[in-house]
């Protein structure tokens, strides 16, 4: 029952979209909040887009946590072409990137300009920014939850995220698993209309 309701609560509205202005104000706000990198960006995405907005789905973040990890250059980038073009197009994925990219240009034109007088060795700081960061974990980990049972719809599913779980913690590549991932998937649509079924996803 409670996954059935996560479900529907992270069901896109189908045909939706939303204004330029909303795209690049709101990913923006994000870029100018983050600490962390480019993944630290997911939870508040989800809760945009998918928890409130509700213009994208589960899967839809599954999709561009792959994109983000597989495509060359910077991860939030990578996430504001995916959800840009998703829901505008072309001037969807512009307006998202310009909007990522200006508040990371002004804080470190900002930093560039009184470095000289800033201790970054500073107790205070250091104690501040670690702070920061677990928090960031906390928040990083509750979305992972939330994608995670967007994913499981079958035993198939049970087994592929334990073994790429193992793989994972024995030191394979994020990248290498990705693209291990797509051959895996195509073999099990063949398998299971090999068998006369019906792929559940």
């Amino acid at each position: 029952m409670r996954f059935q309701k996560a479900e529907k609560q992270g069901m896109a509205k189908k045909g939706k979209r939303v204004s330029l202005f909303f795209l690049f104000s709101r990913f923006f706000q994000i870029a100018l909040c983050v600490v962390g990198g480019g993944l630290a960006m997911v939870p508040l995405i989800e809760d945009v887009f998918v928890r409130k907005k509700r213009v994208l789905t589960h899967e839809d973040m599954l999709d561009m946590v792959a994109i983000m990890q597989t495509m060359p250059g910077m991860m939030a980038v990578n996430a504001a072409i995916f959800v840009g073009h998703r829901l505008a197009g072309f001037m969807g994925a512009a307006v998202a990137i310009i909007g990522v990219i200006l508040p990371s240009v002004g804080i470190m034109m900002g930093i560039a300009a009184v470095f000289q007088s800033v201790d970054v060795q500073n107790p205070h700081m250091l104690q501040a920014f670690s702070c920061v960061r677990a928090c960031v974990a906390a928040i990083f980990l509750g979305t992972a939850i939330r994608l995670v049972k967007s994913v499981f719809r079958g035993m198939f599913d049970y087994v592929i995220v334990g073994a790429f779980m193992i793989a994972l913690l024995c030191g394979f590549s994020q990248i290498a698993l990705i693209i291990m991932s797509v051959p895996i998937g195509w073999a099990y649509v063949l398998y299971q209309r090999w068998q006369g079924g019906q792929y559940h996803g």
